[in-house]
This record gives C-alpha cells, sequence and structure tokens, in this order.
C-alpha cells in the first residue's frame, strides 16, 4: 500500500512528474514532443521504513524517465505519456523499486461533440507491493452553448499483492479481479470555470471467489459527485466532493458509507510557485479483515526562483490510511528542501534532503531521513515536461 501512494501522492505534489505529463496529452500544434532523464543518487537511513533499525541504511542508485508526445489531425488528436522509474540500492537485504505506466490518448470531433478513448497499462514492483493495472476508459461529451453531457465506460483489470503480517511476506499468490464503471454527468462552463455533478457507478468481480483467508471480495459501487475547476493562466484550482456507497458480497465486511474529497490548487506568479493538495479516496487492500482502505493525503510544495539559474524549493505532507473494518491507521509526516542549478542546455542538477517520520500499522514509530543529488536532462520543448519526481516517503507507513 505504501508504495502505491508513494507514486500518487508525489506526483500530485508535485505537478512535474510523468503523470502529470499524461493529463497534458493534449498537443496544440501538429506534433509535440517532449521528454526528461533524471539521474539520482543517495544515501536513506531506512530505505523499507521499518521500526528500530530495520535492514539499517543504504546507498541508493536511480533513475526516472519520463515522455509526452502528440499530433493533431483537424479534427483528431493522438497522444502518448510514459513514465519509467527504479531504486537500486548497495545494501543487499533492499529490495529494489521498479515501475512503469503507459498512457495512450486519442480523440475525434470538436467542443460540441468529442469521443475520447484512454488506455492505462502500469505496474509497480517494491519491498512491499507488486500490482498491475490495464485499463481503457471512453468517454463521449457533447456541449450545447455553456451546457455540457457526458458519459464515460471503463473497464479493467488488476492484479494486486502486498506484505502481510500473517504470512511475513507476500500472499502465495495475487488478488486478480476485473472491474466495469459507467460515470454519467453534466455540468456549466463559464470561461475558464465550470461546475458539474457526475455518479461513478461500478462493480469488481475476483478471479477467485474466496482469497487466501476465505473472504469474498465481489463489491458493488454508488458514488456521486459534485466538482468545480478553474483553469487560468497563473491560478488554477479543482475540487470535488463525493459520497461512497459499497457494498460487499461478505458478511463480515461492514457496508461503506464514506465521504471522499479531491482538491488542488497552483499558483504560478514569478519568482514563486505553490501546490497545495487535499484528497480522501478508496483504495483496494489485500488486508485480512478491511474491504478497502481510506487514504487521506494533504501535501503542500512551494518554490523560488531567486534567478534564471537557483531555484530553492521546500515540502510538506502528512498522509495516513484507515484500514476499514479495523482499529488499524497508519501514518507517515513528510518534509523537506531542496535545491536546484540550471546548467544550461537543459541540463539541471538538484541536492533534496527529506526527512520521514511515521506511526506503523502495527503501532511502532518509524523515522528515515534522506538525502540525494540529481542530474536531469530535458529533451522537446522544455515547458511541456520538467524532471521527474523521485520517490520520498510521503505515504503511510506500514
Amino acid at each position: 500500500m505504501r508504495a502505491n501512494q508513494v507514486l500518487i501522492t508525489v506526483f500530485l505534489l508535485t505537478g512535474i512528474g510523468a503523470a502529470g505529463a499524461a493529463d497534458a496529452v493534449s498537443p496544440v500544434g501538429q506534433h509535440d514532443f517532449a521528454a526528461s532523464f533524471l539521474l539520482r543518487g543517495g544515501y536513506d537511513t531506512n530505505p523499507e521504513f521499518s521500526s528500530g533499525n530495520g535492514i539499517g541504511g543504504s546507498a541508493f542508485i536511480g533513475t526516472e524517465t519520463a515522455l509526452v508526445a502528440g499530433s493533431k489531425f483537424d479534427n483528431a488528436t493522438l497522444g502518448v505519456a510514459a513514465e519509467a522509474g527504479t531504486v537500486h540500492y548497495a545494501n543487499p537485504q533492499a529490495t529494489p523499486t521498479e515501475r512503469g505506466k503507459v498512457i495512450l490518448r486519442g480523440s475525434l470531433g470538436d467542443d460540441r461533440l468529442k469521443l475520447s478513448s484512454t488506455t492505462t497499462i502500469a505496474d509497480v514492483s517494491s519491498y512491499n507491493l507488486r500490482s498491475s493495472d490495464v485499463s481503457h476508459a471512453l468517454k463521449l461529451e457533447a456541449r450545447i452553448e455553456q451546457f455540457k453531457l457526458f458519459v464515460t465506460a471503463e473497464g479493467g483489470q488488476s492484479s494486486l499483492n502486498q506484505t502481510n503480517a500473517i504470512f511475513q511476506n507476500f500472499l502465495p499468490s495475487p488478488h486478480r479481479f476485473i472491474r466495469g464503471a459507467i460515470v454519467p454527468g453534466a455540468s456549466i462552463v463559464n470561461g475558464k470555470a465550470e461546475v458539474g455533478v457526475s455518479v461513478n457507478l461500478s462493480r469488481r468481480r475476483y478471479h477467485d471467489e474466496f482469497d487466501d483467508f476465505g473472504y469474498r471480495r465481489d463489491n458493488e459501487r454508488v458514488q456521486p459527485f459534485v466538482f468545480a475547476k478553474y483553469d487560468g493562466e497563473s491560478f488554477t484550482a479543482f475540487g470535488s466532493v463525493s459520497r461512497l456507497y459499497g457494498k460487499w458480497h461478505d458478511v463480515d465486511f461492514s457496508d461503506v458509507d464514506r465521504l471522499l474529497f479531491d482538491a488542488s490548487i497552483s499558483w504560478r506568479a514569478k519568482p514563486f510557485k505553490i501546490d497545495i493538495l487535499a484528497t480522501r479516496r478508496a483504495s483496494e487492500t489485500t488486508f485480512p479483515i478491511s474491504p478497502i482502505t481510506i487514504d487521506t493525503v494533504y501535501s503542500a510544495k512551494a518554490s523560488w526562483t531567486i534567478d534564471p539559474k537557483w531555484t530553492l524549493a521546500a515540502s510538506l505532507g502528512y498522509a495516513d490510511t484507515e484500514y476499514l473494518d479495523s482499529p488499524f491507521v497508519a501514518r507517515t509526516l513528510t518534509y523537506g528542501v531542496g535545491v536546484t542549478r540550471d546548467l544550461g542546455n537543459d541540463l539541471m542538477f538538484g541536492i533534496d534532503l527529506t526527512r520521514a517520520q511515521g506511526t506503523l500499522i502495527s503501532g511502532a514509530r518509524a523515522d528515515a531521513l534522506s538525502v540525494m543529488s540529481s542530474l536531469t536532462k530535458k529533451f522537446g520543448a522544455p515547458a511541456r515536461i520538467a524532471p521527474p519526481a523521485h520517490p520520498l516517503k510521503l505515504a503511510t507507513a506500514q
């Protein structure tokens, strides 16, 4: 669970990762391409974020790559975004982290009537998480003056395996399931602002009727949304509030009724940049007695470009994971500072110092200190993609 939250949180916190680049696949020119490659190394006092001394500290080396490309043909667009990252440790007891994601997007039509297609393939492997996911979504939207109607149909297949206290390792076999969802909605658009409502109707069916602990995890969910967004030149904001109602087929899993939210604010006024994030979402889990987890994340990042060559940055984040139908909660507080130097020719050097403190699901305390230096090279259009984010410990501890 922790590694998955790391990826999601870091990308949203920094706003410069490859996942952010994927959201930007909407080429305005005939052909667009941008990419970045980051080489980093440093030392982590607790690479697997465990209590006590754990496996001990370790030097590490890693890479992060990201690219975004797209083409526009009359009223059609095609785009691809990809990211990949690895971390390897000098300590032989530390498990390497490997991850990758590819997003393929296409659209046909204009603002009055548009059909969009998105295919996502993702894979993560770390010391406590092995997951893979393939999904495809089709979205049809129609606009009449300021009124917009839309409907999205999505299907996917996932595989999830997490370390478990009972087996003292990963499960003998991963949880595999398919999911389907229909999301109809409507909104009103006024200039750069949009306000709307939608509802997510979904179901999940697992490959095995019973998991390793004898639970049925098949479920149906209904999640109505209210959302609003604003997209200005120097200020962007998004917010949504939803209510998740879930019913599981196992009598030992309680029905879910939780309030969720998702909010982000970005402000750009040279030489300053500020990004603020607050989310509460439901996530899948293999934890024996919990149907899902409720993950809450708050984060903020600020940067100051002192001059065209030097930039200072600071970040602060808090995350917790609540395991439903159990008293278990895990929390992590992360804060850090960094400095980057523009070396010219789209080459950038950076140094980051990060501290993480948390409470594991067992109730034990854990902390870690990481120092890292990095070298980033950008290709193509620099404004379209920035250096990939590095995996801080901004996630709930386990």
